[in-house]
């Protein structure tokens, strides 16, 4: 634990930025829900109504099973579940395992090492400064719960309980961190930790089963923040495995090489293969793994919803009131749900592009593009074969996902005319995700330090276009997104002019892109 203090202090200096992006993001979509759900729902007549709306087994295993979901913080909790149920651990995932593997891979940790620093330290300090950003976001939670009108003990109890399920997966990023080799790797862990508890906290809900209390994402809801009987100590579960995790990752981090993992991969091939001799095979390895990640996430949670069609339809048809908190117009039930999940594979798609892009940025501060660009390849075709794959890998994940949603909802109703409608409204927000992705290319070009600015433009989207339609969010604001100008596809009419003047922007943005990155240094901060 030698140097604990000094690698503190160098750590702090380091990751504010990184730090500072994410609670502000996840305060400002806190705090944009609530104050909007507190203007929607600002009678108890309207409260209650929301209450009975939502009681469909096909939303309980969506957003989870809200004890209190009569109250204005069950609404809130209600509205941010799913939201939250991929933001609250990615959080905890991407500060740990940047001060882990990426301060590993990057080489700057073992210089750090080299002094008076102990072997434990790092690990043991990415835990404190992720502990310390959760801490902040849960003071941001209460405050935006505050100022929506809830109690003050409720909107501690659901803020703690938010902050738990970040601290989780905090652990879990820096055990993995000792076991897989790569940082790619604690994603992949990560992400599939993440899907395993959404997909048991949905069952136990769905079915009322004890499966809910193995997820970090059922601890959560049991705390019941919003009902009569808060269960203030199922905090201690969370605490309890986030130490267990955390002494975990300190014994493996004393035990393993540097530069190593507990588990070992066998020793690769003595060359080459052909197709990474060239600067698009290599981008399509250097891909593969935030490829494959979102293109299981998004066909996975497109089939889910596919398969729970009818049901939702059922349940809307016999409640309006259903429709309406959906932000689905009461005469077309089925395109209005067809159109709100696509409209979520979207919001997935553009995560893709964001995160895909900003592997980019990690092949420069990681130190293997500046070895690349020293021979024969340029600038110039080293992004364009990027930004190929990226745009390729965008178009996989779009209409694998559609195809997904289409089969599902063809077996779940019975109609068999849904699969070419769904992929083509998939293939209609491409320009629009396109837009977002150029967003973080440019920055990758102009401003690579400031590539954090794409997942706030993202977490914007994200919450846009989560919440906009359910509590009719004025027009302004959900024009903000540039999901938003594509239409309702396939509930409404696809804007044609509008997709054709954001593969313009997409193109103008790119275009800045390359031009910026032939121009600046590399590597850059």
């Amino acid at each position: 634990m030698s140097g604990t203090s000094l690698l503190l202090r160098i750590q702090a200096r380091a990751q504010w930025r990184r730090v500072a992006v994410w609670v502000l993001a996840m305060v400002a979509s806190m705090a944009f829900t609530a104050l909007a759900v507190a203007g929607l729902y600002d009678t108890p007549a309207k409260v209650a109504t929301y209450g009975e709306a939502v009681v469909s087994d096909a939303l309980v295993a969506i957003n989870g099973r809200v004890e209190g979901i009569d109250t204005l913080g069950g609404i809130v909790q209600d509205e941010f579940g799913f939201m939250g149920s991929f933001l609250l651990p990615l959080m905890g995932l991407a500060l740990v395992a940047s001060m882990t593997r990426g301060e590993e891979e990057s080489g700057r940790l073992e210089s750090l090492l080299a002094g008076r620093i102990g072997r434990t330290a790092p690990v043991l300090v990415s835990l404190v400064v992720a502990s310390a950003a959760i801490a902040a976001m849960v003071v941001g939670f209460v405050g935006s719960l505050l100022a929506s009108g809830i109690d003050l003990g409720d909107a501690v109890l659901y803020s703690l309980a938010s902050g738990m399920v970040s601290l989780v997966f905090a652990a879990v990023a820096a055990t993995a961190a000792q076991v897989v080799l790569h940082g790619r790797g604690v994603y992949l862990v990560g992400f599939a930790v993440v899907g395993l508890s959404y997909v048991l906290r949905g069952v136990g809900d769905v079915r009322d089963s004890f499966w809910v209390w193995l997820s970090p994402l059922g601890w959560l809801e049991k705390t019941a923040p919003f009902a009569d009987q808060q269960r203030w100590w199922v905090l201690l579960i969370p605490a309890a495995v986030s130490l267990a995790l955390a002494a975990a990752a300190l014994a493996l981090a004393a035990r393993r090489d540097l530069g190593a993992a507990i588990y070992r991969p066998g020793p690769g091939p003595a060359s080459a293969s052909p197709r990474l001799r060239g600067p698009l095979g290599l981008a399509a390895h250097g891909q593969r793994g935030a490829f494959l990640g979102w293109l299981l996430g998004s066909v996975l949670l497109a089939a889910v919803m596919g398969a729970l069609a009818q049901e939702m339809v059922d349940a809307a048809l016999g409640n309006p009131d259903l429709s309406r908190a959906l932000g689905i117009s009461e005469g077309e039930v089925i395109d209005g749900f067809l159109a709100v999940v696509q409209l979520y594979l979207a919001i997935l798609g553009a995560g893709y592009l964001v995160q895909s892009i900003g592997t980019m940025r990690h092949e420069e501060v990681g130190g293997r593009l500046e070895p690349m660009l020293a021979g024969g390849l340029s600038r110039s075709r080293w992004l364009a074969a990027q930004v190929a794959v990226v745009i390729v890998g965008l178009v996989v994940v779009v209409v694998g996902s559609a195809v997904a949603f289409g089969l599902a909802t063809v077996l779940s109703t019975g109609e068999t005319g849904y699969l070419g409608t769904l992929v083509g409204a998939g293939l209609a927000y491409l320009p629009a995700e396109l837009v977002i992705g150029a967003v973080g290319a440019l920055l990758f070009g102009l401003l690579p330090r400031a590539y954090g600015l794409a997942w706030v433009l993202f977490g914007l989207v994200a919450a846009i276009g989560l919440l906009g339609p359910g509590l009719q969010l004025d027009q302004w604001i959900q024009d903000l997104s540039p999901l938003t100008h594509v239409g309702n596809p396939p509930s409404g009419t696809v804007e044609a002019a509008s997709l054709v003047w954001l593969l313009a922007i997409a193109a103008a943005l790119v275009a800045g892109a390359f031009v910026t990155f032939r121009q600046r240094r590399i590597p850059q901060g």
